[in-house]
């Protein structure tokens, strides 16, 4: 349940705003409420590199990723209660595909290796603080670094999610989901391997 609750309302917050610091602010209070229930991945990416780390079965990444892809869709569908307004992922039109692919691949790497290294690595009580903080201002520079070339998703759920609630009301933004999937689980995945095989000792 945080986990979709988490993904509600971080999404929630791309909806209203679009602010890469109420993203960020968002996300480090939803990690204090639920790092140490769920882990407070909120986020299919880093919940498969959690697998990869084996501190989640195959069983709980289903589950995650379910509760994440719901929560998004809520959040969609929240926006558009709210605003009138459809929320949707949508590749920008002044870039190339192989550069917003590159770069969300690149960009998912650093927040999902800050991820395994700031908790779920090694998650300890007295690092929920540090933990929330670190991942909220990490995802604040990412989405400024990326947002103008990618788009700065780095979350399969914020296009999942949004999608099928596009898709409903006649949208196309499903069309960028292979590169909003593929990409982030990719950085996501050599993140978990560069901290299991280079980092993991160190921390």
């Amino acid at each position: 349940m945080i986990e979709l609750l988490g993904s509600y309302f971080l999404v929630l917050a791309y909806g209203l705003s679009g602010d890469a610091f109420a993203i960020g602010f968002i996300l480090s209070a939803l990690i204090y409420v639920g790092a140490l229930i769920s882990g407070a991945h909120y986020n299919p990416a880093i919940s498969l590199g959690a697998f990869f780390l084996k501190r989640i079965s195959g069983s709980e990444l289903l589950g995650y990723i379910i509760a994440q892809i719901i929560g998004a869709f809520l959040a969609a569908a929240s926006v558009l209660f709210i605003s009138s307004f459809v929320f949707y992922i949508e590749a920008p039109a002044n870039s190339l595909f192989y550069e917003q692919l590159g770069l969300e691949i690149l960009l998912t790497f650093v927040l999902a290796l800050v991820a395994y290294v700031a908790w779920i690595g090694n998650p300890s009580h007295k690092s929920v603080a540090t933990y929330s903080f670190i991942m909220g201002f990490a995802l604040v520079a990412l989405f400024m670094m990326g947002e103008s070339i990618s788009g700065g998703v780095f979350n399969p759920a914020l296009s999942l999610g949004t999608s099928v609630l596009d898709y409903f009301l006649g949208g196309s933004s499903y069309k960028d989901i292979p590169l909003y999937t593929i990409a982030p689980f990719l950085g996501a995945t050599l993140a978990s391997f560069m901290y299991k095989f280079i980092l993991e000792e160190e921390y």
